[in-house]
């Protein structure tokens, strides 16, 4: 079964609290701001702007008292002709010292930054962008926290009103840029300490295309998304890669057009999954995943191929599960398979949720829900 509201709910129970988003909020406008006020690096900065998952609109709570983790992307003027990865990395480091000291430590292409015991910030630096990329940055909508939590992506003009300030001609505008050559050839640049070189990132292209994925499938795919992540953090931890954003590419390629719920799309991405990727296993290979706008970035370029078919295992017998549960003929049956696949997190059924019977009458209906969560096909939790 599909049970709309219970998954309505799971996807409520395991979406970040108003609390920590206010301060992720908060911790981000405030790194910004010293940035800017910086002696040394405020003429560096272009822009700076949230990556990742939060802004895709597919994380999720930490668990384990883990800390909530937010990408933000420091745009700069530094030209990676003039400077190395390691001095554009280091050029931070004063900066660091001064705001947070102790909570700060290299990464391979970014820092992290502890704020507090909840928040953590990747701080990560890029060269000076193409015309293009500075024009888009100039009118895009992405890089603020100004809109909904919870927009509407099935409305196209909603979706217009996000990417940009203003009307559809600069959407229009927007597209244009994000086709043109300069776009897709000169992706931002950022500096790889680990083998001490610059290489393509287009976080503006990953934002783009789930926001489009989520329009073809009815605003469902990041709602799938977020399902089958909560099931990797949760039921199924290792092997510890792929995870973040590899897993969420694989299901953004694997999750089918035309969704009408969540369940489904979380059934049939998990298929897909088995029948797009067994035969390179099959082959003792992985498969190479080329990243958004940048062709010949492999997203599983750091996972091992003992690793990859571990994970496709554990996917395989997830798909088995995910089928059962949507062809379960019960609502207690279905919601406790589901909880099964995904965690308690996903609502218990109460005691009468089951024992057959026709959807019209007796146990075998939708039991009605003390409280429930709604989502319709052009919005997500």
């Amino acid at each position: 079964m599909e049970l709309p509201s219970y998954f309505a709910d799971f996807l409520s129970a395991i979406r970040p609290t108003e609390a920590q988003r206010k301060k992720m909020q908060e911790r981000h406008i405030e790194l910004r701001d010293r940035l800017r006020a910086d002696e040394e690096l405020g003429p560096l900065i272009v822009s700076t702007f949230i990556q990742g998952s939060y802004r895709r609109f597919t994380a999720n709570r930490p668990t384990d008292g883990s800390r909530c983790d937010v990408d933000i992307i420091a745009v700069t003027k530094i030209h990676e002709n003039d400077c190395t990865a390691e001095e554009a990395l280091e050029k931070f480091r004063p900066f660091l010292v001064k705001h947070y000291k102790g909570k700060y430590q290299r990464q391979g292409r970014s820092w992290g930054i502890n704020v507090d015991s909840d928040i953590s910030l990747d701080l990560v630096p890029t060269s000076a962008p193409s015309e293009a990329e500075e024009q888009a940055m100039a009118n895009a909508k992405v890089f603020e926290w100004d809109f909904p939590d919870i927009p509407d992506l099935g409305n196209p003009l909603t979706y217009n009103s996000l990417i940009l300030e203003g009307s559809g001609y600069q959407f229009n505008q927007f597209t244009k840029a994000a086709s043109a050559p300069d776009w897709k050839t000169q992706p931002l640049r950022i500096p790889d300490r680990d083998a001490n070189s610059w290489g393509d990132t287009h976080p503006l292209e990953q934002i783009r295309w789930t926001w489009e994925k989520s329009k073809l499938t009815n605003g469902h795919f990041v709602n799938v998304a977020k399902a089958i992540k909560r099931w990797r953090q949760v039921k199924q931890p290792t092997p510890k890669y792929p995870k973040s954003y590899p897993l969420e590419h694989m299901i953004g390629d694997c999750c089918p057009d035309g969704i009408q719920h969540v369940a489904a799309g979380v059934a049939e991405t998990f298929e897909e999954m088995e029948r797009r990727y067994r035969p390179y296993v099959k082959m003792g290979i992985k498969p190479q995943i080329w990243d958004r706008g940048v062709m010949g970035h492999d997203v599983l370029k750091r996972v091992s191929f003992e690793d990859f078919s571990a994970f496709l295992d554990l996917s395989k017998d997830a798909a088995v599960l995910a089928r059962e549960a949507l062809d379960a003929d019960t609502v207690k049956g279905s919601a406790n398979l589901w909880r099964k696949l995904l965690g308690d997190e996903f609502p218990e059924p109460p005691d009468n949720g089951g024992g057959g019977g026709s959807s019209t009458g007796g146990g075998g209906g939708y039991t009605p829900r003390v409280k429930n969560t709604t989502i319709d096909g052009g919005r997500f939790a």
